[in-house]
């Protein structure tokens, strides 16, 4: 653990301001006109959501020591995420991974690949699964990695029906203690990062009724563990968790984006604090000691985002940190911490529940 020093460098991601689409109506010509009808018309049912939470996700390039074959791998650790969709068979799935991505078949991580999957659905039901734990595995030269945990629930009322407010539609959660990503990444100088403690991603999904109508509520988060990078050359300690939420209820001005930035402090080779932009601008960091060495780090926060004004439809994603390893001139690594996306939908005026 890192001494706390008696000045802190905070740094907080600003949440991106919402952009507003202008809705657009397609007036039918006279022919294709409908009968007139009283009232509001009918109210379609469908309505989706789509949420997910990383804790890491790690793309190494083949020039990356300890990368043999030429591969690109793509590792993503400690993922929860949710699909709520009334038009697929199976409308509500949560799952829970430990561990994934692509270029990973050469090596053995049989051991931490797990995926809890929850499904619900088209009948009123209920899946659970509750915690399921690993033991620790070593998967060389890719990561090690201490006990991982994972649940998961789904949940669905039947066709025409919402669950009661209060209670989630989905939720899951996956959790990995002590972490080391790429042991091999930077020559004599250790891991391309290792988290000490535990961390989780965390994602749930619920219904906000109002009267016979309902909408949607998607919540994405991260619980964070302070950080080494680059064989400990710079530390990150979290001081505070991201978090994303999703809100659309189909009516005007009924959707919206929230998004808490997580507080991140940095100290970089020579153990003072960081100065990284809040407004997602890179800053560099040198390494005296190892002058090949690259390092860029920037806070991205909120990258996409979309909210309607007519309040059906709200999604964004985020990144809390992001870190781009290079040596030599040559980019080899690119870190993100705490990816959070959040995407709710819902019809006109609501859900009819």
């Amino acid at each position: 653990m890192r001494t706390r020093r008696t000045t802190r460098m905070t740094m907080a991601m600003a949440t991106a301001v919402a952009t507003a689409l202008p809705l657009v109506a397609l007036q039918p010509t006279p022919a294709q006109a409908a009968p007139a009808r009283s009232g509001e018309g009918i109210q379609k049912y469908q309505h989706r959501a789509k949420v997910g939470a990383q804790v890491l996700r790690v793309i190494a390039l083949d020039q990356t020591p300890g990368i043999e074959g030429g591969k690109v791998v793509d590792l993503r650790v400690g993922r929860a995420s949710s699909m709520l969709n009334t038009r697929k068979a199976t409308p509500a799935v949560s799952t829970s991974k430990s561990l994934g991505g692509r270029g990973l078949a050469d090596n053995d991580l049989s051991g931490l690949l797990t995926a809890l999957v929850a499904k619900a659905g088209p009948t009123k039901g209920t899946d659970e699964i509750p915690s399921q734990t690993l033991v620790p595995v070593a998967a060389e030269p890719l990561l090690s990695a201490g006990v991982s945990s994972g649940e998961a629930m789904a949940r669905w009322a039947g066709k025409r029906s919402c669950v009661p407010g209060g209670q989630d539609a989905t939720s899951s959660t996956s959790s990995t203690t002590d972490v080391t990503v790429l042991p091999g990444a930077i020559p004599d100088a250790g891991s391309l990062l290792a988290l000490d403690g535990t961390a989780s991603a965390f994602q749930r999904t619920q219904y906000l009724p109002r009267g016979d109508r309902a909408g949607l509520k998607g919540v994405a988060t991260a619980g964070l563990a302070d950080l080494a990078l680059f064989g400990g050359a710079v530390g990150v300690e979290v001081v505070s968790d991201p978090k994303m939420v999703a809100t659309a209820t189909g009516r005007e001005g009924g959707a919206k984006i929230e998004y808490t930035p997580a507080v991140l402090e940095i100290t970089g080779p020579d153990g003072q604090p960081v100065p990284i932009p809040t407004d997602g601008a890179p800053a560099e960091i040198s390494f005296p000691e190892n002058p090949l060495l690259g390092l860029t780090v920037q806070f991205p926060g909120v990258i996409k985002e979309k909210v309607t004004e007519n309040g059906r439809m709200a999604k964004a994603k985020s990144v809390t940190l992001r870190a781009v390893l290079s040596l030599g001139g040559q980019v080899i690594a690119d870190v993100a911490v705490a990816p959070l996306q959040t995407k709710v939908k819902v019809p006109r005026n609501g859900i009819a529940c």
